[in-house]
């Protein structure tokens, strides 16, 4: 299998090198980013991204402006979508069905099922240093 498959990949400029970490500018597009049509309906977003790559883990030392492609496992893109969007979507419907089926007042249900992810992103954001450390980009030599 390619390590294209296994991998998500991007181009991007080194920004800066210090203390054994290298930050790297990417820019990201939305699927519509590269339509010819962008500049008529406004829909396309694209946003410049800074990760952290550990210089260790790479075999060449690099300079800040180096045109390097930043990679990151495939299955680190999907846990990151599991904790940013479904998780918190199943504990939004959870949170509904439950508080509809105990009371029956919708609006209450509402209310509460989508203030159940205030606590869950502040325990997101509480705990990010740990989950950093799950998610390890590296630089494709």
């Amino acid at each position: 299998m390619s390590d294209r498959r296994q991998n998500i990949e991007h181009p991007g400029i080194i920004d800066r090198v210090e203390n054994n970490k290298i930050w790297v500018r990417i820019q990201s597009q939305s699927a519509c980013g590269s339509c010819h049509s962008k500049s008529m309906c406004g829909m396309a977003e694209v946003a410049d991204k800074v990760v952290e790559v550990d210089q260790q883990q790479t075999q060449k030392h690099y300079k800040t402006g180096d045109y390097v492609t930043v990679s990151l496992k495939k299955t680190s893109g999907y846990r990151a979508l599991f904790l940013g969007y479904l998780l918190p979507f199943i504990l939004v419907m959870i949170t509904l069905i439950a508080i509809i089926n105990l009371t029956g007042d919708e609006a209450l249900a509402a209310l509460l099922s989508l203030g159940i992810t205030i606590p869950y992103y502040a325990l997101l954001y509480a705990k990010r240093e740990v989950i950093k450390t799950s998610f390890r980009f590296f630089i494709k030599n």
